[in-house]
């Protein structure tokens, strides 16, 4: 599970099911809460693991180019389901920028909600640990 408290909005990433497909990647069905003081949206989506390793891996070198102090490129996730986009983008040293479109509904005229904020380091090992536990998710 993932929590980001940040200021008055909090964004809750947890896993519920593991769908293992033989053929291709698994995937990991997750229940997304966000809220801020004016709106709360909870709904169901999907990633592939693969989707969660890459997220990890690009999260884990921004952490690094913290620590260490370097650039970096942004890091995309745009989910196959096409209901969560997030990118993390290090615009200062100490600090990672976060926008985040939501799309709760599966249909193209889906409410959006799209919200940006910032995280520093000590958001990172926790949200690293998070999505190890949804690589190693089991149902």
């Amino acid at each position: 599970m993932i929590e980001l408290i940040c200021g008055t909005r909090t964004l809750k990433i947890t896993p519920y099911e593991r769908e293992t497909n033989p053929d291709n990647d698994d995937w990991i069905n997750l229940w997304i809460e966000f809220s801020i003081p004016e709106l709360k949206t909870q709904f169901k989506t999907a990633l592939t693991v693969y989707e969660i390793m890459e997220l990890k891996s690009g999260i884990a070198n921004i952490y690094q180019s913290m620590i260490s102090i370097s650039e970096i490129s942004p890091v995309i996730l745009d989910s196959l389901e096409r209901k969560m986009n997030l990118s993390f983008i290090k615009n200062h040293p100490e600090q990672v920028e976060v926008n985040l479109l939501l799309r709760p509904e599966d249909h193209a005229e889906s409410v959006r909600v799209s919200d940006t904020f910032y995280l520093d380091q000590s958001y990172f090992p926790a949200l690293l640990s998070g999505l190890d536990e949804m690589i190693n998710w089991q149902s």
